[in-house]
């Protein structure tokens, strides 16, 4: 070791102790209310991207199966990904509450998955997007973690679990019906592992949803009656997927409906299911729930959980 590296590690030493107890001052003088909505504007973003993940995946699925007429959509769900990332990196007020490194590597991973996703079989694009997407639901999960789980946070732990984990979670299962179901109906045909994966994601949506309206019900105090009445939606339209799923994929010799016609009745599913989760947390971001009305907008994303 020369001199100058003798000098230099004590000095990077110094400056990463200084910045490391600069955020946890920073941490304590901020109201345990105006992280937690720094925290769900931060989730409403990531939430953005799983949506949009979730549909490449599947338009990614009906083109590597055969069939065409998702290319152009294809390209412009990229451009919204891309979007979302950017969104991400540039929210430099919420470094706390995620590391820049892993959105770093999130961006990275994307850009390599966007660029060889038409080389892909459909089985090796599926596992890829899935494995992308299983980091996004880590992401929610770490912020609601940092976010709302401090004493005084406004939001219960239970309802914290509900909203940044079981709800995701089971938005996924839909996700995934989609890619494997539109998949099977552009192609024309199923094999025992793609119905067996199906049986097993039908069961996982019903017990995921059930868990999230009894969450809603035992908090309805402090959820909208937006909230409420989409949780109500979600389930019936949730209901009426899973029993398209069941008659015409799993049961039937062959598809009995087409890809298209799929695609749409699963992302009206999802889509009902993500109602819940943005009308709860507008819900839980009004400064009169969060009991502290202080202190500036942060960006744009805290404006739209808002």
């Amino acid at each position: 070791m020369n001199a100058f590296h003798a000098l230099l590690i004590p000095g990077l030493a110094i400056a990463s102790a200084g910045l490391a107890l600069g955020v946890l001052r920073a941490r304590r003088a901020e109201s345990p209310a105006r992280r937690s909505r720094r925290g769900i504007a931060l989730n409403m973003t990531l939430r953005s991207l799983l949506h949009d993940l979730q549909m490449h995946r599947g338009m990614a699925s009906i083109l590597l199966n055969g069939d065409n007429a998702f290319g152009a959509r294809l390209q412009a769900k990229q451009a919204d990904i891309q979007r979302a990332l950017t969104t991400l990196a540039d929210g430099k007020s919420c470094s706390d509450l995620l590391a820049p490194v892993r959105i770093e590597a999130l961006t990275t991973s994307w850009s390599t998955l966007r660029g060889r996703v038409l080389k892909l079989s459909p089985a090796q694009s599926f596992a890829a997007h899935s494995t992308l997407i299983q980091e996004v639901l880590h992401l929610i999960s770490d912020v609601a973690e940092r976010s709302q789980l401090d004493a005084g946070s406004p939001v219960s732990a239970s309802l914290s679990d509900m909203l940044w984990r079981r709800l995701p979670e089971a938005a996924e299962g839909i996700g995934k019906a989609r890619a494997i179901g539109s998949g099977i109906a552009a192609a024309g045909q199923a094999n025992g592992v793609e119905r067996i994966r199906l049986r097993f994601l039908v069961t996982h949506i019903r017990s995921g949803l059930k868990a999230i309206q009894l969450a809603v019900g035992q908090h309805d105090g402090q959820l909208s009656l937006e909230t409420r009445q989409a949780a109500a939606k979600a389930q019936a339209q949730t209901a009426q997927l899973l029993s398209v799923i069941e008659a015409d994929l799993v049961e039937a010799e062959r598809p009995g409906i087409d890809a298209e016609r799929y695609f749409a009745a699963a992302t009206e599913a999802l889509e009902a299911l993500y109602r819940v989760y943005d009308a709860a947390s507008a819900s839980l971001a009004q400064p009169s729930h969060a009991g502290d009305a202080s202190g500036p907008s942060l960006d744009g994303a805290e404006a739209r959980a808002a």
